[in-house]
This record gives C-alpha cells, structure tokens and sequence, in this order.
C-alpha cells in the first residue's frame, strides 16, 4: 500500500498544480467517471484519485506534445484523424503498430487497477462525488456561455489545455473569415477562365513530398532540373505548413485559399469541407473540356484524400492500388515509377488533361545522424526523375504545361535554419513543353505564396484568369510573397469573394 501510496502522491500533485495554475475545472470532466468507477473498491483516497486522474493527464500529455509539433492543442476535431487514418498508418508502418499495442495493453491494465478489490463508499468517496458533480455541473453551464465566434477561438489555440479540448467541441462548422463591411462586398462581375489560342495544353501539378532546394541547407547546391536555377519559371515558394500536414498544401494549390482562413489550423479541411467548395483548379479547368486526375502516391482513403478530390471536380482517382503499383503505403515509391504509372494512365487521350500527382520518396524519416545527406542521395533521384518525366512529355509531341513545387519542409531542416521563417519556404518549377511560355508572367525568382501559385501558372501557360484570380492579384500585389502578410482587411475582402463559392 505504501508503494501505491507513494506513486499516486506525485500524479496527484501535479494535477493539483495544473488545475490551480491554469485555472481549468475541465479536468474534472475527465475525472469524474473514472473516479465513480473506481468507488467502493477498498483503495486509499490517495491512489483512488491518482488513478482516477491518469486519463485527464495522458489527454493533458498529448496535447502538449501535439501543441510542439504542430503549434495546436489537442481540440475535439481531430476525431477525424483518429476515426481511420491511425489504422491505415498502423497497417503499414510497424512503430505505429507497436504503439497501439503498447496503449491497448495499458488501457487494459489501468482498467484492471481501477476496478480491482472490494469495500463499502468511504466518507471521502460520497463527498469527492458531491464536490465534482458540483465542479462539473458548474463547468458544463461555463461552456454553454462560450463565445463561439471562430476568430476568439483562435485567440486561445495557443493554450494545449483540457479548456480548449472541451470548448473546441462547440466550434461550428469551417466557415470562412469574412467582415460584414462595405470593404469586404465580393466581386460583381464573372469573367470566367479564359483558353489560350490553339490546343489546349496538358497541364501537370506535381507536387514533391517533402523537398525543398538543398541549397537553403547546403549552400552551393546546384541541381539539374529540378527548382534550378536556371530555369526561367523556377522560384522561392511560401507554404503555410511545416514538416508534415500536406493536405494543407494540396488545399491552397488546388483552391487558391490559406485553409486557416476557414478557422482553428485548417487541418482536417478535407473532411471538413468535403462537398463544400465549388470553384477549384478542376472545376475550372473541365468546364474548358479537360479531363481531371489526380495520382495519390498513399492509399485514397487516407486523410479523405479520394472524397475529398471527387467532391472539387476530380473525376478519375488513382491511388497506388488502382495503379498497380503497390498494395498500400509504401515509402520507397520512386518518382519515376509514379511519372510512369501516371502517362501510361492518361495514355493517348481524346481530350486535354489536367493531372495533378504527389511523389512520396522524400517523405521521412531521413537518416538521423546525417539527414542532409540522406536527404540530397532522395533529391538527386527525384532531380533525375523529374529531367526524364519533362524528357517523355517533349516526345509525346503534344503542348504540356507542368508546374511542379515542394509542399513543405521536413522536420529536420529545423536543425540547419535557426530562422523560422525560413522553414517556410520551398520552390516552384513552372515549364512550358512543345510550347513558349507567356513571357510576361515570369517572376524572375522573386518568392511567391503558394495561394498564387495555381494562377501564375494557369497564365504562364497562355490562360486568361478569371474575375476572382484577378482580384486575388490586385488585393495580394504588395505581399504576394506571404499574404500573411497583408493587411487583414485585404485578406477578408478575398475570403469574402471566395465565400460565393463554399456551401
């Protein structure tokens, strides 16, 4: 008894410190079942609060952790993640396997310690629930107060707290940061995308998993093609995601939108928005009579990839399965074999297509006593890569507009970049096969928010862009480079545009 004692003073200790220095009565929302349950058992006051106390501080922990790597608590929406994609990563990884193993048995265990011996109620245990079912009661009239304005809720998201947890399960649906102003009217008029004269190009959006010009880390660096230098509509990319989250580069690619703009950290938008935005590359692109694809280099229905892209317009989706190329997750997937799976898809089409594909070979983890290396050794072969997919698409003899650019920067390049804001930066390649590109949307490397992205090459590839484009353009001119950056008001007006377009 004297051991038990002696372990549960220090869980109770610091829960009481965290309670008393937060302010959070949330804890006991968490505490309260699983200390009704661990009544009437014959246990100390001591151990039974410990006990009783261990889920709210593994929940506690979690966010903590969460907060470190992704700059956001742990909040009630990322149910999303854990509702399939934990198993989907458990299949095909081994570590992620083993944790799950590891947590089932705990649970197992800390439920068989909860509920072991047998006594009457103690005094202490009548009291202990009278007082946190007045603590609970008193919490749950709290939260039904909470102002449920997104804009005040992101106020708070710097707090990895059981509060946030618990207001975060009000949070309405995403909806998109827009002043009820004069100043923020969307745009009248509706000039739709504009076909440049002649074939339509075949137009490709690939984007590199993971990559990033090594140079940033390893200064003279030179690559071959791939975000060279010399390339006329190559450049500096502004991304708004570190070191994992890809999505949410897909998303500012494919729609033209910051997914933050849409509340908390836009991490789950596509389940979120699945069915919810009207206007994207795709859609826009068939209504000029091209065929749309993308190539998923993970299996479809990971992070609602394959939902996600049919409910923007994408009517053909092909994962590695559908390919047959691997039966699942598979990290070692080359570039090439990607490049190769995806023309043999399109084969001789009839009619102009749009293909978007992500490469997977420079996903992590990287060697981790020399990342560097290991990174340039995966560079080097999606630089050759990339040379010989340019090289097919000039033999094929047909017009092929590709853009390809890094979604974010791996976790390790925060070892070699002691600045910040320089994690945030990756790199476009825009190229024009079997045609010129349009000489005056070149940028001359000057750096571009990956928001821009999507219509700068639409232009270089000889379209006229559309009202919402251009009014993107002229609202982000002076910091085009980060529209985080700009003045709130101009980020409104265009989310107030925009919002015609989100059900």
């Amino acid at each position: 008894m004297l051991i038990r004692v002696a372990l549960a003073l220090p869980v109770v200790t610091v829960a009481a410190l965290y309670a008393l220095a937060y302010s959070d009565p949330y804890m006991a929302l968490f505490m309260a079942p699983f200390f009704a349950l661990g009544c009437a058992r014959g246990k100390h006051p001591l151990v039974l609060l410990a006990l009783s106390l261990i889920p709210a501080l593994i929940l506690l922990a979690g966010s903590a952790v969460k907060f470190t790597l992704t700059g956001v608590p742990l909040v009630s929406y990322d149910r999303y993640f854990l509702r399939q994609n934990v198993l989907i990563l458990a299949y095909n990884d081994w570590r992620v396997a083993i944790a799950l193993l590891v947590t089932a048995g705990a649970a197992l265990l800390y439920i068989r310690q909860l509920f072991s011996g047998q006594g009457p109620f103690s005094r202490f245990e009548r009291w202990a629930l009278v007082a946190l079912s007045v603590v609970c009661s008193s919490a749950i009239i709290d939260a039904r107060h909470w102002d449920r304005n997104f804009v005040n809720w992101e106020m708070v998201l710097g707090t990895p707290s059981l509060r946030t947890l618990v207001m975060s399960s009000q949070i309405p649906e995403p909806n998109l940061h827009v002043l009820a102003t004069a100043e923020a009217a969307p745009v009248t008029d509706d000039v739709p995308l504009g076909a440049p004269a002649g074939p339509l190009p075949d137009i490709f959006i690939v984007l590199q998993e993971s990559t990033f010009p090594p140079a940033l880390a390893r200064p003279g660096y030179e690559p071959r093609t791939l975000f060279a230098k010399s390339a006329p509509g190559s450049g500096p990319l502004h991304v708004n995601t570190f070191a994992g989250a890809t999505w949410k580069t897909e998303f500012s690619v494919t729609t033209q939108m910051r997914p933050q703009e849409f509340g908390s950290d836009g991490l789950y938008v596509f389940h979120q928005l699945e069915g919810r935005i009207k206007r994207s590359v795709f859609t826009q692109l068939k209504s000029l009579g091209y065929r749309t694809m993308v190539f998923y280099p993970v299996p479809g229905n990971f992070i609602n990839a394959k939902s996600f892209y049919e409910s923007i317009g994408v009517d053909e989706f092909y994962d590695p399965e559908a390919l047959g190329i691997s039966a699942g997750w598979d990290w070692t997937l080359s570039d090439a074999t990607l490049y190769d799976a995806m023309l043999m898809k399109i084969g001789d089409s009839q009619v102009p297509v749009v293909a978007m594909m992500l490469t997977i070979r420079q996903h992590g983890p990287h060697d981790n006593q020399d990342p560097m290396t290991d990174y340039v050794a995966r560079f080097e072969a999606s630089d050759l890569a990339y040379g010989g997919f340019l090289d097919l698409l000039a033999r094929r003899g047909r017009k092929a507009g590709v853009v390809a650019f890094g979604d974010h920067q791996p976790d390790f390049t925060a070892r070699y970049l002691p600045d910040h804001a320089a994690w945030y930066f990756t790199a476009y390649d825009i190229r024009c096969i079997n045609f010129a590109c349009a000489p005056a949307a070149h940028r001359s490397g000057q750096p571009l928010d990956i928001v821009m992205l999507t219509p700068l090459a639409l232009e270089n590839f000889g379209f006229r862009l559309d009202s919402l484009s251009m009014l993107q353009r002229k609202l982000f001119q002076s910091c085009d480079d980060d529209v985080m950056r700009c003045d709130e008001s101009a980020r409104s007006r265009f989310d107030s545009a925009f919002a015609r377009f989100v059900d």
